[in-house]
């Protein structure tokens, strides 16, 4: 029997997916824009570029910000209260820190937070061993979680 050989995958990263449901100032531009750069700056990120757009339809916004680290990104839907977004980022960084800043400017009834690890090693058969394992630090009381404690 042939033991499995490994391949590690680079490069190495948080990757956080948010979804806020029931949120507020899903709309304007220049107020997501600046939300953007206080994720990032309070994460430690290095911004290269930002671009948003706003969708005249419905008030949506839809954004990046292109970091040394990876990237933020947004997509809002304020017809339904609902915004998604993506951060991802490497080295030094600490993407968990901008879950306090999205809160605070979109005030959600609830945040559902995913996490990933990017990079590891994957054998033949195709199982997964993170390289790093989840790096979040201590796990932040979100809205979500305090509806959920307000009803113990």
């Amino acid at each position: 029997m042939t033991t499995p050989t490994t391949q590690s995958v680079y490069p190495l990263g948080q990757h956080i997916i948010v979804d806020l449901f029931d949120a507020s100032n899903l709309i304007g531009e220049a107020h997501i824009e600046k939300m953007m750069i206080e994720c990032a700056n309070a994460a430690n990120a290095t911004i290269l570029k930002t671009h948003l757009h706003p969708f005249e339809t419905n008030g949506g916004v839809s954004g990046m910000i292109i970091l040394a680290e990876s990237h933020i990104s947004i997509h809002t839907w304020p017809e339904y209260n609902f915004a998604a977004m993506d951060i991802f980022m490497c080295g030094d960084a600490q993407p968990e820190l901008c879950l306090p800043v999205i809160e605070a400017c979109f005030q959600p009834g609830r945040m559902v937070i995913n996490t990933l690890t990017r990079g590891g090693s994957v054998s033949r058969t195709g199982a997964f061993q993170p390289l790093l394992e989840n790096q979040l630090h201590a796990p932040l009381i979100t809205a979500q979680q305090r509806s959920i404690h307000a009803h113990d």
